[in-house]
């Protein structure tokens, strides 16, 4: 590592960590003000609001990682800048390239950091601190939960359930899809019914009406039974009602590849797995502008404000893109990562223009 190398990595962590502990009591203090009537009416004590946040705290930092580096790194730039640092690093023959070669290879190395916090520690983080909410506030113990939405396959059986009570074995609103083994794509019967009881060995549907695509008819049962051996109990690990930050990039693939294998629609869990890269790769895009933003100004009461409008039109592109490849209306590579292309390009440009000056 060369002298300059550890130059802006000690001075731009001294920043970072300041950064990072004002956005992280900003984060807290507005999220508190905003759960504080939950908290008292739950009469939660004090210990598990504190133990709360101190689990959110690797989630919340995963998530305002980019703009608090852009700040970190605007602020050390910015005053190297007034202090003529930067001019003196030229005078020894230190081109901007190379200052700019520098931060970037930090900034893919925070890349990498910024992904295993997130996909580890933040999204364990998550999900202890969506237990203590669910049941110290919400009183929502897992053995009561009703979930809705859910998906499962059993041999050449697909199964959505509109919604299901474990505790009770019971629910509302099934279909079934029975699938050719022989032909994966035809579907040989189709099953709805309006109520369904199911246990380990049997379900029991009511109501149902089976429909047979082939000779276009229909019967209606008052019962049906259903050889379907699945637990509903185990739906109890994975809430469908989850926000995708709380699977983690492997696990998201493995669901991804499953449900590929079914037949469903993957788009939106697609979506969110590209944008995950995509995401801790913005930490890269933050010092190109960064960069851009000290090659085009040198007054830092200026670049600071400048930086928190950018670092708001880059969320407002980010999450109005990824939005899109959600809904289907652009594929989800394009989706998640078009936003950072195009600010990348939008501050790779005067870089360019500097450097082929000087």
């Amino acid at each position: 590592m060369t002298c300059l190398s550890r130059y802006v990595l000690r001075h731009n962590m001294l920043f970072l960590l300041m950064m990072c502990a004002i956005g992280l009591s900003v984060y807290v203090f507005i999220d508190l003000f905003d759960r504080l009537d939950d908290f008292l009416e739950a009469q939660v004590r004090l210990q598990h609001i504190a133990q709360y946040y101190l689990y959110r705290i690797p989630f919340i930092l995963a998530q305002i990682f980019p703009a608090v580096f852009l700040l970190a790194l605007i602020t050390q730039l910015g005053i190297m800048l007034r202090n003529r640092e930067l001019l003196a690093l030229q005078a020894c023959a230190i081109s901007v390239g190379t200052v700019a070669r520098t931060v970037l290879g930090y900034a893919l190395l925070l890349c990498l950091v910024h992904f295993f916090f997130s996909q580890v520690l933040g999204v364990a983080g998550y999900k202890a601190a969506d237990q203590i909410w669910n049941v110290e506030v919400r009183n929502r113990h897992l053995a009561t939960r009703s979930l809705s939405d859910i998906w499962f396959r059993e041999n050449m059986t697909m199964v959505h359930l509109h919604q299901v009570t474990p505790a009770a074995s019971a629910g509302q609103g099934i279909t079934v899809y029975h699938i050719d083994p022989n032909h994966a794509g035809r579907l040989t019967e189709t099953i709805s019914a309006q109520k369904f009881s199911a246990t380990p060995q049997n379900w029991l549907l009511y109501n149902a009406t089976r429909t047979m695509p082939d000779t276009f008819t229909q019967i209606h049962e008052p019962t049906l039974h259903l050889p379907l051996q699945t637990d509903v109990a185990s739906f109890l690990s994975v809430d469908p009602k989850a926000s995708m930050e709380s699977l983690p990039l492997w696990q998201l693939g493995r669901e991804i590849e499953r449900l590929h294998d079914s037949g469903s629609n993957i788009e939106r869990l697609q979506t969110a797995w590209h944008m995950k890269l995509a995401y801790a790769s913005s930490v890269l895009i933050m010092a190109l502008i960064a960069l851009a933003m000290v090659s085009l100004c040198s007054s830092l009461y200026v670049m600071i404000p400048a930086g928190l409008v950018v670092t708001f039109c880059y969320y407002g592109v980010f999450v109005a893109f990824a939005s899109a490849g959600e809904n289907g209306l652009i594929p989800p590579l394009a989706a998640a990562w078009t936003g950072n292309v195009l600010f990348a390009a939008l501050a790779a440009a005067p870089l360019i223009l500097k450097t082929h000056h000087v």
